[in-house]
Formats: C-alpha cells, sequence, structure tokens
C-alpha cells in the first residue's frame, strides 16, 4: 500500500465521524438524514460522547472524559448555553506507537439549559472518567386566575 493510500485512509478516519465531513461530501441537504440534530446540544462532532437528563429535581449533564484533567476545561454559561471546551490529549512524547485508537483533540459542547439557571447552581463532579455537571428543576410558578 502506498503512503498516499495509508494518508486518504487515516484522513478519513479522522474526519468520518463529523458532520460538515458528509456534508461537504454529499452537498448540503436540507434532509437531516445524517445525524439526529438535538435542539439542546450542539457541537462539531460526537466527542466526547455526553447525555442530559431530568430526574424529579435536578438536571444532569455527563461527559465521558477519560484520564483528563478536569481543571484544564473551560465551562460557562451565556445566554441560556453551557459552553464546555477542552483539549483531550493522549499523546505520549518519545515512543513508538504500535496501536493509537485515542485521540488528541479539541473539543466543544453547547447545551441549552433552562433559562432561570444561573452559573453558581450548577454543581460539578469528576469521578471514574465521566464529568457530571447538575443543577436544580426550578419550579414553576402557578399563576392565579
Amino acid at each position: 500500500m502506498s503512503f498516499d493510500n495509508l494518508k486518504k485512509i487515516y484522513q478519513f478516519s479522522e474526519n468520518s465521524h463529523k458532520e460538515d465531513y458528509w456534508k461537504e461530501m454529499f452537498g448540503s441537504t436540507n434532509k437531516d438524514w445524517i445525524t439526529h440534530e438535538s435542539t439542546s446540544i450542539k457541537n462539531s462532532d460526537a466527542f466526547p460522547a455526553c447525555d442530559y437528563y431530568l430526574n424529579k429535581s435536578h438536571y444532569f449533564i455527563e461527559i465521558e472524559l477519560p484520564g483528563m484533567n478536569v481543571n484544564q476545561l473551560s465551562i460557562h454559561l451565556n445566554n441560556q448555553v453551557l459552553h464546555i471546551e477542552g483539549y483531550y490529549q493522549t499523546f505520549i512524547p518519545n515512543c513508538a506507537y504500535l496501536l493509537k485508537e485515542r485521540q488528541n483533540k479539541h473539543f466543544a459542547k453547547n447545551i441549552k439549559i433552562p433559562a432561570d439557571i444561573k452559573e453558581k447552581d450548577i454543581k460539578k463532579k469528576y469521578e471514574n472518567g465521566i464529568l457530571q455537571l447538575s443543577f436544580p428543576q426550578k419550579e414553576m410558578k402557578k399563576e392565579g386566575i
């Protein structure tokens, strides 16, 4: 196999999970057959995996970040959008890789949250490679007639 073919395979593996790659390949389309767009989570690709759910009293956002130093993450709230950004680094210098499946990459997630949540309400916990953000569900005010 030639070096050019290996280069093409590598480029495909680096980009095939990105929605923009497929839109560029097949042209822009109004039909959303490539991915299932979420109205609450916007990001450039599916990395890192993220869940956003609600229980009886709290919202939870869980993000898979094994081995990541969470102090190197940027997490801030602006106009009802929780922005989570960082760089996932797995490369070890001065070694010869025999297999390299974990990516080194920048990532960003933008997650729409309820309007009445303040940044001080958001609790952070990192355990077993999962970053968990939680914030209380605010009670709806009942209006009298």
